[in-house]
């Protein structure tokens, strides 16, 4: 394969549209650019003059993945941020089955109730399609008022309970054929800012049990992800948030922890990254971290352009040998690993 087809396969897009046809951007990304996948979510943001963006409907969304597949010869990662509670894309109002917040869940620290829980999520994305989750959360809330506390999105402050539980809610998304991913590593739980809007610092109130459940589900279940959040520990790296840190990625989670799997990042558009630091810099600096996959949601400000520009960006840099064809095409091997686990 080429390298610009490996590139390719580096990137997740969003995009518009509750239907496509063959003139769409998205539809190009998936033939021209060999895209991995891409992601899907229920309410417009970048425009507030639209209501929509592609989940209306179970069975408009399930017709809508059916047709990206058709253009993707079945082999598109089709992703959502499905937690529940307060990051939950298929809401009870469209026809979706309800989905509380994992927060919530974690209030229970019942194993019955995460397993009920995870059970009725893996299918409810197993009927429309989804094949791979950004959850779940393994955030450990070491300060109940940091942003990711304070929107229910952490299981708990127990690393055990949170990598116990976390182990449920993969398992069962492993029966439905749905790849699951671990975030946000190093650890968001106690970060007062939020990344979406800027520069967030967890130098001082980070703390090393928030490895932890990292540590324990590397060791009892075969990870599909890990997501590597935009937060800055200068103490881990002095010099670059956490997804633009070879520190952070390959030395600290890696070669200390010992995970080999697929990693990507949150979204390099969210205002941590976007705001500080040019497309080029940012793409060979996650690259070169170890980053394996990179999500372009396109939602908090919408490009069309966006992955012509990342495949461009990332094959110059390969060609002034700012990045290697060797990581490309170890990123590419994972990719697929990953791809045909979920097929298997």
């Amino acid at each position: 394969m080429t390298i610009e087809k490996q590139i390719g396969q580096m990137l997740i897009a969003g995009f518009k549209g509750l239907k496509i046809k063959q003139s769409d951007s998205i539809v190009r990304d998936i033939i021209k650019y060999n895209i991995c996948g891409v992601i899907l979510y229920d309410e417009e943001v970048s425009d507030p003059n639209e209501r929509w963006r592609n989940i209306q409907t179970p069975e408009q969304t399930k017709e809508l993945i059916n047709s990206l597949q058709d253009f993707g010869n079945n082999n598109l990662l089709i992703s959502i941020d499905q937690e529940g509670g307060h990051v939950n894309r298929l809401k009870e109002e469209y026809g979706f089955p309800p989905c509380p917040p994992w927060g919530g869940i974690g209030s229970f620290i019942d194993i019955n109730k995460t397993r009920d829980f995870s059970e009725n999520l893996a299918a409810t994305l197993n009927n429309s399609r989804f094949n791979l989750n950004f959850a779940p959360v393994v955030d450990v809330e070491t300060n109940g008022e940091s942003y990711i506390s304070k929107l229910g999105r952490c299981f708990g402050s127990d690393p055990n309970n949170v990598a116990e539980h976390a182990y449920i809610f993969i398992t069962a998304h492993k029966k439905h054929g749905v790849a699951t991913t671990l975030k946000h590593f190093p650890g968001l739980g106690s970060a007062i800012g939020d990344t979406h809007d800027g520069f967030t610092d967890i130098t001082s109130t980070w703390s090393e049990i928030e490895l932890d459940p990292y540590k324990l589900l590397f060791e009892s279940c075969d990870v599909d992800m890990v997501m590597v959040g935009h937060s800055f520990h200068k103490g881990i790296d002095p010099d670059w948030p956490a997804s633009m840190s070879y520190k952070t990625v390959t030395e600290l989670l890696r070669n200390k922890l010992g995970y080999n799997g697929v990693v990507i990042c949150d979204d390099p558009s969210m205002g941590a990254i976007s705001k500080n630091y040019p497309l080029e810099v940012v793409m060979e600096k996650m690259i070169n971290a170890g980053v394996d996959l990179l999500c372009f949601g396109n939602n908090l400000f919408y490009d069309p352009e966006i992955i012509s520009k990342a495949v461009k960006t990332i094959y110059s840099l390969v060609n002034k040998r700012r990045i290697s064809k060797t990581q490309i095409n170890d990123s590419f091997q994972r990719i697929q690993k990953l791809k045909a686990k979920i097929k298997a």
